[in-house]
């Protein structure tokens, strides 16, 4: 059933990776359904293409006011069989003001097949000013004595400004003592002047005092030309010492630059490049030679913005 589908998808990328020799070799394919489905394929041992992953989501019913959509998510081992199923059902509210709530309910395969239910998760959006909407998110999952038990909390502030957005999450787990600490937060954001856009992204932890630190960091620039073609400069950065305890006063040393090259064809096909450059063993400080790490063509429906 799933590959039949996949082959009268919108659109169909295929990964490649590049041998030693230089050559093309096809890694798998991911086939786009033109209702959003997502089969990823690859092919099985016996050489015949298989599916690895495929995720579908369809709506069960809209107002004005309410939407309710369910969605799966499947897994397949390297034969093709089935080997878990994820399925959401999520019900989202308008609420007056501009505000709205999630309700989503997680159900997860059991190892005979049967589905039961794992986690439940609320997300509460309320405006706060001309462009800003906070979140709080709960996440209650599955506990011992057969109840539902909230472990993680989300607080999300988004802003956006015509060339100008920032967003920040923070995460809250529950400890021993039944409080909720931070122990995670993300900040990202970004701003477009022109055909170019710069972002950057800073990711927290907790570290052994308890107290935030950075653990890791990124920046990347978007230029995207006349003809379509979009070219990203992505720097990721990471402690001053791997498998060391951090401190507030850690260093962040460039880990990888990667450099994204999207292509646009004259037939609607999208090609994209992805290459790395990695501090060699001689200079930690230093990034070395580029090195393209895989290929991906995309046909057929590659573009979403476009009908």
């Amino acid at each position: 059933m799933l590959v039949p589908a996949a082959l009268s998808a919108q659109s169909v990328a295929t990964l490649s990776n590049v041998d030693i020799n230089g050559n093309r070799v096809d890694d798998f394919s991911v086939a786009t359904g033109k209702n959003g489905e997502k089969t990823e394929l690859s092919e099985s041992i016996n050489g015949r293409l298989v599916p690895k992953e495929q995720t579908e989501t369809r709506v069960l019913s809209e107002t004005a006011t309410e939407k309710v959509t369910e969605s799966f998510d499947r897994k397949f081992n390297p034969t093709g069989q089935l080997i878990s199923t994820e399925r959401v059902l999520m019900t989202e509210r308008k609420l007056p003001g501009g505000g709205s709530t999630t309700q989503a309910t997680v159900y997860r395969s059991d190892v005979n097949g049967a589905m039961q239910e794992a986690e439940r998760r609320t997300i509460e959006t309320r405006p706060q000013g001309p462009g800003t909407t906070a979140s709080d998110v709960t996440i209650a999952r599955s506990s011992a004595n057969g109840g539902f038990e909230k472990v993680e909390e989300h607080k999300i502030v988004k802003s956006a400004e015509p060339n100008r957005t920032r967003e920040e999450e923070t995460v809250y787990l529950k400890s021993t003592n039944g409080d909720f600490v931070e122990k995670r937060r993300t900040v990202a954001e970004s701003q477009k002047s022109g055909d170019k856009t710069e972002a950057t992204v800073a990711n927290y932890e907790a570290d052994y005092t308890g107290r935030m630190a950075l653990l890791n960091s990124e920046n990347s620039t978007t230029i995207v030309s006349k003809d379509g073609k979009e070219v990203v400069e992505r720097n990721i950065y990471g402690p001053n010492a791997l498998g060391v305890a951090r401190t507030g006063e850690d260093g962040q040393h460039i880990r990888e630059q990667q450099i994204i090259v999207r292509t646009p064809g004259a037939d609607g096909s999208v090609k994209e490049t992805v290459s790395v450059r990695r501090p060699t063993l001689a200079d930690a400080t230093h990034l070395g030679a580029p090195t393209q790490i895989y290929e991906t063509v995309c046909t057929g429906k590659c573009d979403p913005a476009k009908p």
